[in-house]
């Protein structure tokens, strides 16, 4: 199910409630957050310790810190399909729910990677900041979904919020799951029905009755001119961002893969054990 955790500047989510967050949602966990106009992106698989030395690293910034736990319902386990994804440059976002999209069988990327390659990607640069847009982003995706995006200016921006909660010390959570703790030996959360069955009825009933329940309540903002040159994907820089590791790599070492929409550079695509002949196609058609 998944569950994001929104620490806004100044405050600190306590060490136990991510614990929780970690423990109930096991196929890892991603954080970003903004220093110097640049979005940070960690993700860690194994170690609850280690991530967290990334989320006590990032309070030290003055920005606000998302955090996603995955627990996986369709694509790899793997740095790809960890959350959160990148938009833009600028853009990242996480997600906690299940899309109604299709998704092929033995799919490699998770459904929120398709909906991003497929929907977002293409969206006008500063589309968070338009309120219809975001209202039509939010009714497309349905109340049982919230997604959060943050920019690099370290400030978020929630669709649903209303179906998460804001916790006593001024956090923000997609479901209650950080509240319950998870005991292996018993195999059993302190409080299933509190974290699992209430989201998934929420969601049910939502879907069944066609309504929209929730309504996006940002602030409106007027859409900044859209840049040309500079937010095409490595084009006027010598630089390029990986959409799976996230890390900065020079523009030769990265490829452009058509059928995901996603740059990716050689480390990850040799990772993802993608076919030597899609990626020569790849390649092939950059070249041509």
């Amino acid at each position: 199910m998944c569950v994001i955790a929104i620490q806004p500047r100044g405050i600190v989510i306590s060490k136990e409630h991510l614990q929780n967050c970690w423990d109930n949602n096991n196929h890892g966990a991603g954080i970003m957050y903004a220093d110097n106009g640049k979005i940070i992106v960690k993700k860690e698989m194994k170690s609850f310790d280690k991530f967290y030395n990334h989320i006590v690293e990032a309070t030290k910034h003055d920005t606000s810190v998302v955090i996603h736990f995955r627990i996986a319902t369709s694509g790899g386990i793997n740095d790809y399909n960890c959350h959160p994804f990148k938009v833009h440059k600028n853009l990242y976002f996480c997600h906690n729910g299940i899309l109604d999209i299709d998704v092929p069988r033995d799919s490699k990327e998770n459904d929120t990677q398709i909906f991003n390659n497929t929907l977002m990607k293409p969206l006008p640069y500063n589309f968070y900041k338009n309120h219809a847009i975001m209202n039509v982003l939010e009714y497309t995706i349905g109340s049982g979904n919230k997604f959060v995006f943050l920019d690099d200016k370290g400030d978020y921006y929630i669709l649903n919020e209303k179906a998460g909660e804001w916790s006593e010390d001024g956090a923000w959570f997609s479901n209650t799951s950080y509240k319950n703790s998870y005991y292996p030996k018993y195999g059993r959360y302190t409080s299933y029905d509190d974290w699992a069955d209430d989201w998934y009825t929420g969601y049910s009933k939502n879907v069944s009755s066609g309504k929209k329940k929730y309504k996006y309540n940002k602030d409106e903002f007027e859409v900044e001119e859209v840049m040309d040159e500079d937010v095409q994907h490595g084009e006027g820089y010598d630089y390029s961002i990986c959409d799976c590791c996230n890390e900065w790599c020079e523009v030769e070492d990265v490829t452009y893969m058509r059928d995901w929409n996603s740059y990716l550079c050689n480390d990850c695509i040799t990772e993802l054990e993608l076919e030597d002949a899609e990626y020569q196609k790849q390649i092939e058609s950059l070249n041509n």
